[in-house]
């Protein structure tokens, strides 16, 4: 990764925290459960640029520690995600729902994330 490309990814961090500030505002003013999930969606994209910079050895990253228990653990809560995202998908194949799809969309962050918290216990 170059200097230019680093920097890019720490002003986009900065301009993410921003607006999810600004989100997290509107929404306590105004109690709308949809601005809630924009604020949970910058979130996730602040963590993703969070992520990109630790693998690029920028942001510093956290040791792996072996432990099969969390490991076993961490397996089983990705497969129960997948489970669950399996049969969302099919409910919404023949019940149309935003919600739902936005849930998803959610469940398919969480698979990920889940996998690896495993691969971290590995």
């Amino acid at each position: 990764m170059t200097v230019a490309q680093a920097n890019a990814l720490k002003a986009l961090r900065r301009e993410l925290r921003r607006l999810r500030k600004r989100f997290q505002v509107l929404r306590d003013r105004t109690r709308y459960e949809d601005l809630g999930h924009g604020v949970l969606a910058l979130e996730i994209a602040e963590h993703a640029v969070n992520e990109t910079l630790h693998h690029t050895g920028l942001g510093g990253e956290i040791p792996r520690t072996p432990n099969p228990a969390a490991h076993r653990r961490a397996r089983r809560w990705h497969n129960t995600v997948k489970d669950v995202r399996g049969q969302a998908g099919k409910f919404l194949r023949t019940h149309s729902s935003e919600d739902l799809e936005t849930a998803l969309k959610a469940l398919a962050i969480a698979a990920g994330s889940f996998e690896e918290v495993a691969e971290h216990y590995e």
